[in-house]
Order: C-alpha cells, then structure tokens, then sequence
C-alpha cells in the first residue's frame, strides 16, 4: 500500500512551537489561537490553511545547484560556516565553537540530549535553538509522522498540486528514495525519546533564560498572545518585530518566521503568481522553506543533516545535493517550477531583514 499524505493537511503551517510554549509558561503565554490568511489572529484551535492549488511554471534554472550564501556570517546568533558539508562544521580560527556547537546539536540522533543541552546552555543562541529543535520533534513525533518515515512506500508531495496526468510518486530514481528513506530513518530515531512532558520543562528552562538575559525571543514570544493583526500592527507590536529583524538573531527571526508566515505565504503568490494557473498551493509549500534559506544566507547551518534539510526531504522528496538550497532547486525543476521563483523570493526576504523593514514583508501599523 502506497501511504501518501492528504495534502491540504500537511501543508497547512501549525505553530506548535508556539502552542508548546503556552503550555510551560501558562501564566506568561497564554495563547490558544489560529492566524488567518490575512494576518489577523482569531480565537480557535488549529491553524490558517488555504487550499491547494496547480503551478506549471518551466523549470529554467540548474537543478541540483545551491544558492545558499553566507553574507553575514558574524551576524549574532548566526550559525557560519559551511553550508555546503554534509556534517556540521568544524571548529576554526574564523568558526568559533559556539556556532559549532548549535549544528552538531541538530545533526544529532537523540534530540531530546540535545534539546536538554541547548535549554540549560549559557548562551542565547543555543537557548533559542533548543526551541526550534522542540517544534522539530513536535512536528515529527508522532505516530502518523513515524509510520510516514518508516514506510518503504512512502510518497513525499510535489512542490506544486499533482495533477491526474503524472505517476503519483515524484521520486524518479532509485538512490532518490534510497537517500529520502536514510534520512526518514534518522530523523524518527532522533526524536525518538522526545516526550511533550519533558519539552514543557526543557521550553520553560530555555525562555527563563533568554527573559533573564534580555533576549527579544520571548518578547516575541509574547507578541502572539495578544490580539494581533499583522496588517494593523500597534506601534509597539511593529517596533518589535522591527527590532527583532534588526537583531539578525539566527532563533528569534526562525520565530518571527511562524508569526509573520500568513503574509509571507501571500507575498510568494504575488511573486510566482506569473505562469501558473493558481499559485497558492505553491505558496503554502514554498514560503517556509523561502524564509528558512534567507536564514541559511545568515549563517544557520543549512547542510542535508540539518533539521530543515531532513523535513524537505520527507515532505517533498527534496533530497539531494549536500544542503537545503541545492535539494529544493532539484525539487522544483523535477516538479516543472523554475527555481528562479524561489531565489527571488528569498532575496525579498533578506531585503527586509537587513534593512529591519517590516513593511517589506507586507506588515503594516494601525491607522490612528
């Protein structure tokens, strides 16, 4: 039996991260909402989705080819270095052991010693990090996400909508599979001792640490709990966000990615709206990984044991090349999407980073 995903559901953003810190800092962040496609937060369980949709751009660009580019790698809280190596960097003159430390902690088996670690951690860096390494597992510990993993006849998503006319399985090699099912492997063993009990108290310890240090991580944070309309933003809430672009804080921006991600995914339909008969679905799929690369030309570590290497991989079957950028260009020229789309995408994103613009990303402050 082929086990192949429904695939509106697994497209959909869920900010469990956010959920998950709600639940260990109950008295500071209460949150139990979902974000519309317009940017304005609603009370209800779940998250924003919106349905698929077909693209059908050509592919025009190299495939297999990574744009990944470390512009700022002594930006705080960055992780430098060699994005392109197959296992984390090593230490060096220009490679201090901090950086390192956060890509061996992701490229590790057992991310529940890792998260532990990076919680109790004497470094910011690493406390935001044990946060993203939690919404990881939360994201793929489940039961539904194991048998995914572990299933010889697992069929990742196309990068677009499939249509009736195309092999169901996008994966056209043999080593293709090979590679996705040998990450699928490591990824559910090293998640495999995460429990939700234990992430509360190891979430709680990494944000008390980050409020004791004056952190904007758990400002933003806190941000989400409040009545929030990404298109009218108080003054406060749009010098925040502001600031934490300007921060250039590897963590807090991995966060403001998952708050801001309504109208991110709107801004890339804009963008790849050209070509294709509805871009939307396209959108959904793209705009993390879009927001994750503009991460990646920071500094974060980006190579194909990354934690963001190995979801590409079992979602969209985009595993090849030694990192994230050069394994999604593949996958959208196998899917019939010109890679040029997605560079274009992150370099609006960097734009807006590195000029601490949160208009550039389509919010916006509230009308007196």
């Amino acid at each position: 039996m082929i086990v192949r995903p429904r695939e509106g559901m697994r497209l959909r953003p869920i900010p469990v991260l956010l959920l998950l810190a709600a639940l260990a800092l109950v008295a500071l962040y209460g949150w139990n909402g979902r974000t519309a496609a317009d940017g304005r937060t609603v009370a209800a369980a779940g998250s924003a989705g919106v349905a698929g949709s077909s693209a059908n751009a050509a592919g025009t660009a190299a495939a297999g080819t990574s744009t990944i580019r470390a512009i700022d790698p002594n930006a705080p809280g960055a992780l430098s270095g060699q994005l392109h190596a197959s296992a984390a960097p090593v230490a060096s003159d220009s490679q201090p052991r901090r950086t390192v430390r956060i890509a061996e902690l992701q490229a590790s088996t057992a991310l529940a010693v890792s998260i532990r670690d990076a919680a109790n951690a004497d470094d910011v860096a690493a406390n935001a990090f044990a946060m993203e390494m939690i919404d990881f597992c939360l994201r793929n510990a489940s039961a539904a996400a194991k048998v995914q993993a572990n299933a010889g006849a697992w069929v990742p998503v196309r990068l677009r909508a499939s249509t009736g006319k195309e092999p169901p399985d996008p994966l056209r090699e043999a080593s293709e599979r090979t590679r996705m099912q040998e990450s699928n492997r490591v990824l559910v063993q090293a998640c495999k001792d995460f429990s939700l009990d234990s992430a509360k108290a190891d979430a709680n310890t990494a944000l008390q640490r980050l409020i004791a240090r004056g952190a904007l991580y758990p400002e933003l944070m806190n941000l989400v709990t409040q009545p929030l309309d990404l298109g009218a933003l108080t003054p406060e809430q749009y010098d925040l966000i502001g600031r934490a672009l300007r921060d250039r804080d590897a963590g807090t921006l991995a966060l403001l990615g998952q708050v801001v991600q309504p109208l991110l995914a709107n801004l890339t339909a804009n963008i790849s709206a050209q070509g294709m008969t509805d871009p939307r679905y396209y959108a959904d799929a793209v705009t993390p990984i879009a927001w994750q690369l503009a991460l990646c030309q920071l500094g974060s570590y980006c190579g194909q044991d990354s934690l963001w290497a190995r979801e590409a991989c079992l979602k969209f079957g985009a595993c090849t090349g030694d990192d994230l950028g050069a394994a999604v260009r593949a996958a959208l020229t196998r899917d019939g999407l010109n890679p040029a789309l997605l560079d274009k995408q992150v370099e609006q994103y960097l734009r807006a980073i590195n000029g601490g613009d949160p208009a550039a990303l389509g919010l916006r402050r509230r009308k007196p």
